[in-house]
C-alpha cells in the first residue's frame, strides 16, 4: 500500500521548508521500496527521478546533488568512487545486454532475459576492483610518479603513456580474475580469459583511453578524474562485460 508522499510534498510551500524534511522523504521510499511489489517499482523510480529536477521544490536541486556528492568526494573517496564504478559498471552491463538481446528472436522468451547474475557480477566487479584500483593508482601516477616533472607537457605525455603500459594491462587483467572468481571457474577461467583475451583487450584499452586521458589528465581537477573515468567507462565496461561473456573453452570449464 503505498503511503500517499505527492500531496505531502505539495503541502511545502518553499523549497527550505522541504530541505528540512529531505531526510525522510528519502528513508520513506527505501521504506516503500522494501515494501511494495514489482509493479511499484517503476513509480518509486519516477519519484527519485523528479526528486532531482533542478530548482523543483519536492526534491533535491541538481546543484545539491552535486554538492553531496563532492563533499562525500573529500570525505570518502575510496567509498564514493567504488560505488560509482559498480553503478557505472551495472548501467553498462545491461546497456550491453540489451543491445545483445535486441538481436534474438521475440518467440524465445528465456534468451530475451536480462542477466542478472552477470549483472551483479559486473557491478561487484566495479565496486571491489574497478572503482578501488584507479583511486590508488591515480594517487601514485599523479604523485610519485610524474610530480617531479615541471614541463606540463611532458607531465602530460609521461602520465598518459604510464597509464597505458602499466595500468591497462593490469587493470584488465584484474577484471578478468574477479570475474572469473565471481563466476566460479577459478584459476583455470582466469588463465583462460589472460591466454585468450588480454592482449585483444589491451590493445582496445590502448585505442580508447589514451585520447580520453589528454581531457581527463589535463582538464579535469584530480578528485573528479575517476568520476570522469567512470562516466566514459559506460562504454569501455560495456566492452569489457562483452568480452568476458564469451564462451570459455571446455578445458577451463572443468
Amino acid at each position: 500500500m503505498l503511503i500517499p508522499i505527492g500531496p505531502y510534498l505539495r503541502s511545502a510551500s518553499t523549497e527550505q521548508k522541504f530541505n528540512n524534511h529531505r531526510r525522510n522523504y528519502l528513508c520513506i521510499l527505501l521504506y516503500m521500496n522494501m515494501q511494495t511489489s514489482k509493479s511499484n517499482i517503476l513509480w518509486l523510480f519516477s519519484a527519485l527521478c523528479m526528486a532531482f529536477i533542478p530548482g523543483s521544490a519536492q526534491g533535491f536541486s541538481l546543484n545539491a546533488g552535486w554538492k553531496l556528492y563532492t563533499d562525500l568526494l573529500i570525505q570518502k573517496p575510496l567509498l564514493t568512487k567504488a560505488v560509482t564504478s559498480c553503478g557505472t559498471n551495472a548501467f553498462s552491463d545491461v546497456m550491453c545486454q540489451k543491445l545483445l538481446l535486441s538481436n534474438v528472436d521475440e518467440n524465445d522468451k528465456d534468451k530475451k532475459k536480462l542477466d542478472k547474475e552477470r549483472l551483479t557480477h559486473a557491478a561487484v566487479t566495479g565496486l571491489i576492483w574497478s572503482g578501488p584500483v584507479t583511486h590508488y593508482w591515480y594517487k601514485i601516477l599523479f604523485g610519485k610518479l610524474t610530480v617531479g616533472i615541471k614541463d606540463p607537457i611532458i607531465g602530460l605525455i609521461a602520465q598518459i603513456v604510464l597509464d597505458a603500459i602499466i595500468f591497462s594491462p593490469v587493470t584488465v587483467s584484474g577484471y578478468f580474475a574477479v570475474r572469473s572468481l565471481l563466476e566460479g571457474s577459478g584459476w583455470k577461467g582466469i588463465q583462460e580469459k589472460l591466454t585468450t583475451r588480454l592482449f585483444s583487450t589491451v590493445i582496445g584499452a590502448w585505442k580508447f583511453w589514451p585520447a580520453a586521458n589528454v581531457v581527463n589528465f589535463s582538464m579535469v581537477p584530480l578528485s573528479f578524474r575517476v568520476l570522469y573515468m567512470n562516466v566514459l567507462s559506460v562504454f569501455w565496461s560495456g566492452y569489457l562485460t562483452f568480452v568476458n561473456s564469451k564462451k570459455m573453452s571446455t578445458a577451463a570449464k572443468e
